[in-house]
Order: structure tokens, then C-alpha cells, then sequence
């Protein structure tokens, strides 16, 4: 019996692995973010005089991890609509979404660092930085799954995918935005910006995606 000819499939993966390692991994950069605030309310011992300077303290920091929390929970959801768009993979995609997976692991690092230097200028681009590579990163992943319908279905359309790089952009852009700004205004404040994001994805409508993803 004649083996059946496999070599042009040997470049197309399965993609639900690739989906497992991703939630996995951010389950994990979820918990450890959060396993970081208010560390130093348990140093040494405590008492009404400074537990609630303390507390007051750690303000910034639940700050900082609801911040990054749901910008990562938007990360999550675009590579969750990737996915459902997405018929296969290739090793070019595995390698593009394992460099986002990188970045996303850098994330409690980065948010704690703003957390404690935030005064710093620097700190603050560091964090925006990251969020803005991981931004790209899905964005460029997103583009070259698209062209030419590479990966995803064929019925998805021009529209769909030209606003699904837009979403991508809109974090990048608001990025530079907070970097620009921890260096001209009060660098504490700069990452507040990020609500920009989701005034601004509220018009950027994409039915087609949404349907996808459910």
C-alpha cells in the first residue's frame, strides 16, 4: 500500500498546543503579578502606626497590577480571536507567538519595577516598553497569519483583518504615548494614559472577529 505523501504538511502544526502553553503561561504571569503586592506590609512587625501608611503605600501597587492585569487580559483575548480565525500554524507563527510569550513573562518584572520607581522616569518607559513589544509582536503575528489568507480561514475578510491590526497598533501607539509623557509630565501618573486603549477599541468595531471568537 502506497504511504500517503506528507511532506507538504510537515511545515503545518496543530495550533492547540500552542494555545495551552499560552494559557498557561499567562496564568502564571497573572498569579506572580499579583503575589507582589504589598510585600513590605509583612516586613518586621505592625502596628496601627504603620499599617495604614502601609496600606496607603501599597495604593500604587494594586494600581500597577490592575493596570497590567487587563492589559493583559486584552492581550489574551486578541490571541484568543488569532486563534479561532487561525485553520493551523507554522513554525514561523509558533516562533513569532513564543517571542510574545517572552515579553508576557517579563511583565511581573516590569510592573514591579514601575510599582517602585515610578517617580523614575526611566521605570515607567521600561514598563511601556514591554506592554508595546508585546503589542507589536502580536500585531506583526496577526499580519503575516493574514496575508495572502496564510493561515486563517478564507472567509474572513479585508475589513476584519485591517481592524484587527489596528486594535494591535492602537497599544502601541498609546505606549509611546506614556513613555513621551513619564518624561514631560509627573512619570507617576503617565500610565494612566492606558485608558486611552479602551475609550478609543470601543470605536474600532470588528463583528466579523467577534463572531469568531465565540
Amino acid at each position: 500500500m502506497k504511504r500517503p505523501d506528507i511532506s507538504k504538511f510537515t511545515n503545518l502544526l496543530e495550533k492547540n498546543r500552542i494555545e495551552a502553553l499560552t494559557d498557561g503561561i499567562y496564568a502564571i504571569v497573572l498569579t506572580l503579578s499579583v503575589l507582589m503586592i504589598g510585600t513590605g506590609l509583612y516586613s518586621g512587625s505592625v502596628d496601627s502606626s504603620t499599617f495604614y501608611p502601609a496600606l496607603n503605600e501599597a495604593i500604587p501597587e494594586i494600581f500597577n497590577y490592575a493596570l497590567s492585569f487587563f492589559l493583559l487580559s486584552i492581550f489574551w483575548i486578541a490571541h484568543h480571536r488569532q486563534m479561532n480565525s487561525i485553520s493551523h500554524v507554522d513554525g514561523v507563527y509558533i516562533w513569532l507567538n513564543m517571542v510574545s510569550l517572552f515579553f508576557i513573562t517579563l511583565v511581573p518584572f516590569t510592573t514591579n519595577l514601575n510599582s517602585d520607581f515610578s517617580e523614575y522616569p526611566l521605570a515607567v518607559a521600561v514598563y511601556a516598553a514591554n506592554i508595546m513589544v508585546i503589542s507589536l509582536s502580536y500585531t506583526i503575528s496577526w499580519t503575516y497569519a493574514t496575508r495572502g489568507h496564510r493561515l486563517v480561514a478564507a472567509d474572513i475578510s479585508d475589513v476584519a483583518i485591517r481592524n484587527g491590526i489596528r486594535r494591535g497598533l492602537l497599544v502601541s501607539v498609546v505606549s509611546l504615548v506614556v513613555i513621551g509623557a513619564a518624561f514631560i509630565m509627573a512619570s507617576e501618573w503617565a500610565t494612566s494614559l492606558y485608558i486611552l486603549i479602551f475609550v478609543i477599541g470601543f470605536f474600532i468595531k470588528n463583528p466579523e472577529m467577534d463572531n469568531y471568537s465565540e
